[in-house]
């Protein structure tokens, strides 16, 4: 119950610093002059529709790079859980007091163990979640120029249509692809992450995700690390449907 009673917070905090980075950006490319002056100081929640993707990108990735030193733990904790049926205190202690044998215990060893495999993890949140909110600009961006009546598709990168007029359905098939998309990119991170976790059970020797997506490469082919990729592509898909949309009308009622 751990990770599901944070669950919520932790969503808060990803789209809380998301867009605070998002309205520094563009302040800052306002000051550059990046942005048509016509859109300058016109509206509070102008950063939502006219700043660059490259701000997009970047504020993602920090957003899931800052908030990956809270999700490693909660991440190692949840697979311990569903792998050996344990209680989440039983899979909080065990992993705290885990060690290499004949070493004694001390209370930064048991800290370091809940952020094993934490480079595999740093790159799921903080690229995947760059990849995942980029695309989903990308796609809304190009559905509004559409609708606008501009079918050049070079065009359909640049920030001077606003999103807002979009309909709930567009949101929604623009956020489960870019969901898709995002896990498609990740899917193999996110297997040697599982197994490094899954690992780290029984053996108390240090690991790295290197060693272990050579060893299922070389054991079970290529094929290891894409295994199961369907399903969990196909349930991104809905989930990313409800969430993005969401944070969407919920800024505008915030913002209006």
């Amino acid at each position: 119950t751990g990770p599901l009673i944070s669950a919520g917070i932790l969503q808060s905090l990803n789209f809380a610093i998301y867009d605070s980075l998002r309205r520094v950006l563009y302040q800052r490319q306002l000051q550059s002059g990046a942005s048509p002056d016509i859109f300058n100081g016109a509206k509070s929640d102008d950063y939502l529709h006219f700043d660059s993707l490259f701000n997009v990108a970047v504020a993602s990735f920090l957003t899931g790079a800052t908030t990956s030193i809270l999700t490693s733990p909660m991440v190692l904790v949840k697979t311990k859980q569903q792998i050996m049926v344990w209680g989440f205190r039983e899979a909080v202690s065990e992993t705290f007091y885990n060690k290499p044998q004949n070493e004694k215990h001390h209370f930064f060893q048991g800290i370091k163990n809940f952020y094993k495999g934490f480079g595999v993890h740093f790159f799921c949140d903080a690229f995947g979640r760059s990849v995942y909110l980029t695309c989903y600009e990308v796609l809304k961006r190009s559905i509004a120029k559409r609708n606008a009546g501009d079918y050049n598709w070079i065009s359909h990168f640049d920030n001077t249509t606003a999103t807002s007029n979009l309909s709930v359905a567009e949101r929604m098939l623009c956020a489960a692809t870019a969901g898709m998309i995002c896990w498609v990119f990740i899917f193999p991170a996110d297997v040697i992450r599982s197994r490094l976790y899954a690992q780290s059970i029984s053996n108390n020797d240090q690991i790295c995700a290197f060693d272990v997506a050579r060893n299922m490469v070389k054991e079970q082919g290529l094929t290891s690390i894409y295994r199961g990729m369907g399903v969990t592509v196909a349930r991104a898909g809905p989930v990313a449907a409800a969430v993005l949309p969401m944070y969407d009308y919920a800024l505008a009622w915030i913002s209006s």
